[in-house]
């Protein structure tokens, strides 16, 4: 990585000790970083490992504040990120729980109009100076996981986007094979739109590859086979209304038809 112009300035570092710093370049845009700083819904659902559930308690283009839920440690904490975009960072506080005073600062650095260098410090209060190294690396071993997982994310969204500015051309009718060849789920491009076709028990089912939200990947849910689940922000669909059954009001929209002739299966308009 090339080296980063960066300093503490004293009047702004956190409450805290300093404990350590994590240091990445990442393959995204500035435009999707702040997104994903700002995205709350996902942490519980991308971030498994970190967040079991999390409660909103306010959120606006400041930023978020919300209580959330580590099962595996049964603690709970009221954790609130602000984002300054003039500053170009955000700075993530625990107000309330077992780490209460901790501040995490990130700042971006735009090397290219698709790379960003991130500089993450962690500022944790009541560390002694000779735990300060070992609690700083177990930081970084943290935000190495969830970057690993937001990276993966970001990109595949700005490649959805970017498709969907490009498009690809097909018709309005696609055979998919016959019934012995087909192994669900199997992906198919539509009218410039990818779809899967499924099944459930004995039934053949379409729906959109992309939940309609931020075009996350959508899969059949395993518990109930009659709903698709979104794996970023955990949103469901019911498969005969296309309604959300969350607070949201996107819907997967228009779908095709499955048509058996022959033994050989179609979709369609």
């Amino acid at each position: 990585m090339a080296e980063l112009r960066y300093e503490f300035v004293p009047a702004l570092s956190g409450s805290g000790a300093h404990v350590g710093s994590y240091r990445r370049r990442l393959p995204v845009n500035l435009v999707r970083m702040y997104e994903n700083a700002l995205d709350w819904e996902h942490l519980p659902h991308l971030h498994k490992s970190s967040f079991s559930a999390l409660d909103l308690l306010d959120a606006g283009a400041w930023g978020w504040r919300a209580n959330v839920v580590d099962q595996r440690k049964g603690t709970s904490s009221v954790i609130e990120l602000r984002l300054d975009r003039d500053a170009r960072r955000w700075i993530t506080r625990t107000i309330e729980g077992p780490a209460k005073g901790a501040e995490i600062w990130t700042h971006v650095f735009e090397v290219t109009p698709q790379a960003l260098d991130i500089v993450v410090d962690f500022f944790v209060p009541d560390v002694d100076a000779a735990q300060r190294e070992k609690v700083g690396r177990a930081y970084a071993r943290a935000y190495e996981v969830l970057y690993d997982e937001d990276v993966r994310m970001m990109t595949e969204r700005q490649q959805q986007l970017d498709r969907r500015i490009d498009g690809v051309q097909t018709t309005d009718t696609v055979s998919l094979g016959t019934l012995d060849e087909i192994s669900a789920p199997l992906t198919f491009t539509l009218s410039d739109r990818l779809f899967v076709l499924d099944k459930t028990g004995d039934d053949w089912v379409v729906y959109p590859e992309r939940c309609p939200h931020q075009l996350g990947p959508l899969a059949l849910a395993e518990d109930i086979p009659e709903q698709v689940h979104c794996a970023w922000h955990g949103y469901r669909f019911d498969l005969q209304s296309g309604e959300c059954l969350g607070d949201s009001n996107c819907r997967l929209g228009r779908r095709p038809q499955v048509r058996i002739e022959a033994d050989q299966l179609s979709v369609h308009w």
